[in-house]
């Protein structure tokens, strides 16, 4: 077998679950570990969205509501907020009105953070790899896709393109790893692995393999 082959079969698959797993562990382990403090609007909807015994000791009176009615409550809903950091992603996903925004937050998180990890290791690697994909995709519509058609492809400032850029590459990454697999340096290979094939293959195979050695 050539060096391109094993490349291709083992090499390739494994540094890019290597760079996944770098990429996507870091940023879930601070969704949901580091806490961010919020304010204005943003804090009334995180107050709105999960109660606000769950994240500060501000009344329950925050719950229900949106937009409090009068202007001391709205203040009082908009000021400062220390929570994880996960729930600015809930709030972004309420403001697409995406539905059960706080639980897909979590969700993403989880697998960024549990994914990534058994990413390196490459167990359930197509599993997971359909879930940072589609993780990707929406933090690209909901945040790269709009500043596109605003300004364009070419008129995006620096930032905004290597954030568009780092989020197409990351989502094509985990489609090769949904489409061509985690290779054969993977727990997935060493458990579910093709070992079958090699038992039940006959002579006449084994010799056109041989044949091919020429």
């Amino acid at each position: 077998m050539g060096f391109s082959r094993v490349a291709a079969l083992h090499l390739t698959p494994l540094l890019t679950r290597i760079v996944l797993c770098a990429v996507f562990v870091p940023a879930g382990w601070s969704k949901i570990m580091d806490e961010v403090e919020f304010s204005g609007p943003t804090a009334a909807s995180i107050r709105s969205l999960t109660g606000a015994q769950e994240a500060t000791s501000t009344p329950v009176a925050f719950r229900q509501e949106l937009t409090p009615p009068s202007e001391t409550a709205r203040l009082s809903a908009e000021s400062p907020l220390k929570v994880r950091r996960l729930y600015g992603l809930a709030v972004m996903l309420h403001e697409a009105e995406l539905p059960y925004p706080v639980i897909l937050a979590w969700l993403a998180a989880i697998t960024e953070l549990v994914g990534g990890g058994l990413l390196l290791f490459g167990l359930f690697s197509r599993i997971w790899s359909v879930g940072l994909g589609i993780a990707m995709g929406v933090a690209f519509v909901l945040t790269s896709f709009p500043a596109i058609q605003a300004a364009g492809p070419f008129g995006l400032d620096p930032t905004a393109f290597t954030k568009a850029s780092a989020q197409i590459a990351l989502f094509v990454l985990a489609l090769g790893i949904v489409l061509g697999g985690p290779g054969g340096i993977s727990l997935d290979q060493a458990i579910f692995g093709g070992r079958t094939h090699l038992t039940r293959s006959s002579p006449r195979a084994s010799d056109s393999d041989h044949d091919d050695d020429y």
